[in-house]
């Protein structure tokens, strides 16, 4: 854990090193297990101001072992920012893998994509790099390729998921012309060319139709009567995306799964490298969902480091003067109480079709009046402030609303049934919603967000956890900079002064009677 920035993912991949390292199988497994890592930063990290390469993500990988032989994986992912795909502020950037697509695939196998210059899409902010970072972009894309081969996904698997990946950049260039009195609307006729070229698959181009039954994918021809917009088509790129990212884990999974006896017990060791806490110049939604991460993993390490300790000492009556922390349930109860947390609120408040992001916060404003970790915003600004663990973030409300109902147009969805790009159908049919949450009309997002985080904190209460507590030394992205204010405050708010204290006041070494007798 630890601040965006500050070496989470590099310090995952170092132990996974070390760990395959001391296995010293050198199997063909191991080789693979590690190849996943460059996979998933390709699909799943981003450039951030805080991070040039910031985990959009949380990633859990379980390492299954026999006999310190390494004999299965499993990786579970959580919170995808999918929002990312469709919309990035200022000094950032989209997911890595469409600029290492644009940097290495030749003349020949872009125009099989239907890729032109990169300065031309809105889904990059029409943006790319320069020489220098387009080669080491061309590099990058040489190691996922690499990896691909090297994990066991095959060729067909790879040019269709590059195709859709191409397509959903297209999609982002289409717009629509204003809707006719009582009719469907239209897809621009400027934009005719990027319809075209987003819906890779289809069989052939008629006049203008209605861009939900042809954009990605499907046969144009197919009829319906929908109002297509902007958000409509946003949903859609950011819904595919997030199927890509989920079919690629998916198919890990499948080639890194054990091949043992089921009677056979094995033994496990799991690496959770999750996004860090955030505070940015503006802070939105995805923003809000991170922290609230972080938070429950900050509860999870008091729970462990000063609950369960100072309960031990207490129950065998050892001498013991009570050392405080900052206990942050409050402000978890904030989030996650029900029927008046910041989460059950915003489902209320998604459930309204009439709602805005304004009645929203008048909402929350009435709700918190009085808690201490929460400041409606000043002035007319559409927000609000919540003291974390880590310090106060103020969030910008704009969005709220939308982000969370995460609504995809229902006629839209048997597109993918019928696609007739193979990679397409599985996407649809293998990814879809968990049993309990395929009945929820509004609010999905959140509904998400609390099973995920539930599911990742069982898996963590029913282990044996270290914690590396990663530092972030500066602010400004630079290698033997530090800054000792920094530093210091990272150290304060993690606990890291108390639990410096517990284990120099406490008993850290427990032998088992028997061995301390035998020593």
């Amino acid at each position: 854990s630890g601040e965006s920035g500050a070496g989470k993912t590099e310090s995952a991949k170092l132990l996974l090193q070390q760990i395959m390292n001391l296995c010293k199988g050198n199997s063909q497994l191991e080789q693979q297990i590690l190849q996943v890592n460059p996979l998933l930063e390709a699909f799943g990290n981003a450039q951030t101001v805080m991070n040039d390469n910031s985990s959009r993500f949380g990633k859990y990988i379980q390492l299954r072992f026999q006999k310190n032989t390494v004999r299965g994986a499993k990786l579970s992912e959580y919170l995808l920012e999918k929002s990312r795909v469709v919309h990035q502020d200022a000094g950032e950037r989209n997911f890595h893998i469409f600029y290492y697509m644009f940097a290495g695939l030749s003349s020949e196998e872009k125009e099989v994509y239907g890729l032109l210059d990169p300065s031309l899409y809105r889904y990059v902010n029409g943006q790319f790099g320069t020489q220098d970072v387009a080669q080491r972009w061309k590099d990058k894309y040489q190691e996922v390729c690499n990896a691909l081969d090297m994990v066991g996904f095959q060729e067909q698997e790879q040019v269709d998921m590059q195709a859709i990946l191409a397509g959903v950049l297209s999609l982002g260039n289409v717009t629509f012309d204003p809707e006719e009195s009582n009719g469907p609307a239209k897809v621009s006729e400027a934009c005719q060319g990027w319809l075209k070229a987003a819906a890779v698959s289809h069989k052939k181009t008629t006049e203008p139709v209605c861009v939900l039954c042809s954009l990605l994918f499907c046969d144009p021809s197919v009829s319906c009567c929908c109002s297509p917009r902007a958000d409509a088509r946003d949903s859609i790129a950011k819904m595919v995306y997030g199927r890509v990212f989920g079919w690629i884990v998916g198919k890990i999974n499948e080639l890194l799964a054990e091949n043992v006896d089921p009677e056979v017990e094995l033994m496990e060791i799991g690496i959770l490298d999750i996004f860090g806490f955030e505070n940015f110049a503006v802070n939105r939604f995805e923003q809000l969902c991170i922290n609230l991460a972080n938070e429950q993993l900050q509860h999870f390490f008091n729970h462990h480091i000063f609950h369960i300790e100072q309960a031990a000492y207490k129950e065998e009556g050892l001498p013991w003067e009570t050392i405080t922390f900052n206990n942050n349930e409050a402000i978890l109860n904030l989030f996650l109480a029900k029927p008046l947390g910041l989460l059950s609120l915003l489902d209320e408040q998604s459930a309204f079709p009439q709602a805005t992001d304004k009645t929203f916060v008048d909402k929350l404003n009435s709700s918190f009046k009085g808690n201490l970790h929460f400041q409606p915003a000043r002035g007319h600004v559409l927000g609000f402030s919540i003291t974390h663990y880590a310090g106060k973030v103020q969030y910008a409300a704009r969005g709220f609303l939308e982000k969370n109902r995460d609504t995809l147009p229902a006629n839209v969805r048997g597109l993918f049934i019928s696609s007739i790009t193979p990679l397409l159908v599985p996407l649809h049919i293998h990814h879809e919603p968990r049993p309990a949450l395929a009945r929820i009309k509004c609010g999905d997002e959140t509904h998400v967000i609390r099973h995920s985080l539930m599911v990742l904190m069982e898996r963590l209460y029913s282990a044996n956890p270290h914690f590396v507590r990663c530092i972030k030394p500066n602010s400004q992205k630079e290698p033997g900079v530090v800054d000792n204010q920094m530093v210091l405050l990272q150290l304060r708010y993690n606990g890291l002064l108390e639990t410096i204290r517990i284990r120099r006041d406490g008993f850290s070494w427990r032998p088992f009677f028997e061995e301390f007798a035998e020593r």
